[in-house]
């Protein structure tokens, strides 16, 4: 998959892509209770998985660290359009006892483009939530200092700014499966009467990083179709017209 970066490569005196996240402990518990360990083999490798366990069973706080570095490394890529490549960041504990940060595959391919040698990473702790902090490892090289920003067009909205929920009083023509996938949207954003179908779901902070996992298990589940995760492009789930044509579209042609 080609990255597709979003700011200047990493280099030159004091640039640098810090990246940070935070996990709520309540959250995984919820996970945990719903799909059992085995659903977190989506974002952890056995290995890590193993470094979350004590003798007698499995530290949901080192389990949250572990996702919250993973996010905040991945922050640290500044790609756009582009999926966590949750097993291609791998955090592993050294002798020491601190995380040590692996780049693989789609993840070292993502920092190589960005200039970025490698990434370090710091996790803490609290009864709720865990938080870690990335720092990418710059690839020596000439100084290169960051392009200007660009000036806002006025007769444009910021990028970053979330787009508004339109409104529509009709409800669109979906197939079940895709109803199913609206509901659990709806669920958990209590705020909103309806979801446009064009409505950008990434954008609008329908689906973060967290339930992003849990989303794809739930379009396996109604649409019948093994999802590689490795594979998924943003854009095949940034809005139910996409997930309808990327997912559903057998099923409502039928």
């Amino acid at each position: 998959m080609q990255t597709r970066p979003v700011a200047p490569p990493a280099g030159g005196l004091g640039w640098a892509n810090l990246g940070m996240d935070i996990v709520s402990v309540g959250r995984v518990r919820r996970l945990l209770a719903a799909y059992g360990e085995d659903f977190f083999q989506r974002m952890l490798t056995p290995g890590e998985l193993a470094d979350c366990h004590t003798s007698a069973r499995l530290d949901v706080l080192s389990l949250c660290g572990r996702i919250a570095a993973k996010e905040a490394a991945f922050k640290t890529l500044r790609v756009g359009a582009v999926v966590l490549p949750w097993r291609d960041i791998v955090v592993r504990r050294s002798e020491g006892g601190w995380p040590l940060v692996e780049l693989r595959g789609a993840a070292a391919g993502m920092a190589a483009d960005s200039g970025i040698a490698g990434v370090t990473v710091t996790i803490s702790h609290d009864v709720d939530y865990a938080v870690a902090v990335a720092a990418p490892l710059l690839d020596p090289g000439p100084p290169e200092p960051p392009a200007p920003p660009a000036l806002p067009d006025p007769a444009a909205g910021s990028a970053h700014t979330p787009q508004p929920v339109p409104s529509t009083s009709r409800r669109d023509t979906m197939s079940e499966g895709l109803q199913l996938v609206k509901n659990w949207l709806l669920a958990r954003h209590e705020e909103l009467d309806d979801i446009a179908s064009d409505l950008d779901l990434i954008e609008n902070r329908l689906i973060d990083s967290l339930s992003f996992v849990e989303f794809v298990f739930l379009l396996e589940q109604h649409s019948g179709r093994a999802i590689q995760m490795e594979t998924l492009e943003v854009d095949e789930i940034r809005t139910l017209d996409a997930i309808a044509t990327h997912f559903f579209s057998a099923e409502v042609k039928a």
